[in-house]
């Protein structure tokens, strides 16, 4: 069974490694088109969208950690979209069947490793388990503190869904969901700020700078040529000197940490 195991998940990996690999830095052959026109317009709207560079990075990224053996259980389950969306868009080509079972049966076969997510009852929102605190928390409520520690991992997820949208999605559509990830953003802010001993209101400024830089980027505001080009930048410069702030800056007392009330 372990050969088995072993011989789908090397198999799975390099395939998909290689399709990205191919899309990305060394095209060698020619991505399937489609054989019905409903298919071939779904591939160019895939393509026009960018949504079909996303899906090849999830096989890039995903591909070389099943190949290597690293977080298999989750990179397989970030990749069972993509396949399940090759195979309705080839319905019976063998290949998209193939990669299909493969990444099906894999995924039995880590099935243990799946035991927390089929639990009934998740973490409450605002509960820390264990001690620790859980992200729902750190984006949703801003009257509490984060300390440094607890502020890099959050940070870390939120410039990684912020760069997602920036350099694999982009477009309009990229930039509405990144105006959405402000929100989680400020409350991050806003609970490291209370734990440096620092108000909250402070980040009006960044924000109103962002929501400003947002407006031109979606059209809202036409400013003239210069304004278009300085917005954003004055934006982003206010934004990562908070950010950098909150990395930096020291914070009060470790029993406070875990969301005592503090005004915003």
């Amino acid at each position: 069974m372990k050969t088995l195991v072993l011989a789908g998940r090397l198999i799975l990996g390099a395939w998909m490694l290689a399709n990205g690999i191919n899309h990305f830095l060394l095209p060698l052959w020619s991505m399937p088109s489609g054989n019905e026109p409903l298919a071939i317009q779904l591939m160019d709207a895939f393509v026009h969208s960018g949504l079909f560079n996303v899906a090849m990075a999830i096989q890039l990224v995903t591909g070389a950690l099943i190949f290597a053996g690293f977080l298999v259980p989750l990179a397989l389950c970030v990749l069972m979209p993509v396949s399940t969306c090759a195979l309705y868009w080839a319905f019976g080509a063998l290949l998209a069947l193939v990669v299909f079972a493969l990444n099906g049966l894999l995924m039995l076969a880590y099935l243990g490793h799946y035991n927390g997510v089929l639990q009934r009852h998740a973490v409450t929102l605002g509960e820390v388990p264990g001690g620790r605190m859980v992200y729902e928390y750190v984006y949703v409520h801003p009257n509490g503190r984060t300390s440094r520690g607890e502020f890099v991992a959050p940070l870390v997820t939120l410039l990684a869904a912020f760069a997602f949208y920036a350099f694999l999605v982009t477009g309009r559509t990229a930039q509405w969901c990144m105006l959405v990830l402000l929100f989680p953003a400020i409350i991050l802010l806003a609970r490291r700020l209370h734990d440096m001993g620092r108000s909250a209101w402070l980040l009006v400024v960044p924000a109103t700078l962002a929501v400003a830089a947002f407006a031109v980027r979606l059209g809202a505001v036409s400013p003239d040529a210069q304004g278009a080009a300085a917005v954003p930048l004055v934006a982003l410069v206010a934004c990562a000197g908070f950010v950098l702030w909150g990395c930096v800056g020291k914070g009060q007392a470790e029993a406070n940490r875990f969301g005592a009330p503090t005004s915003i």
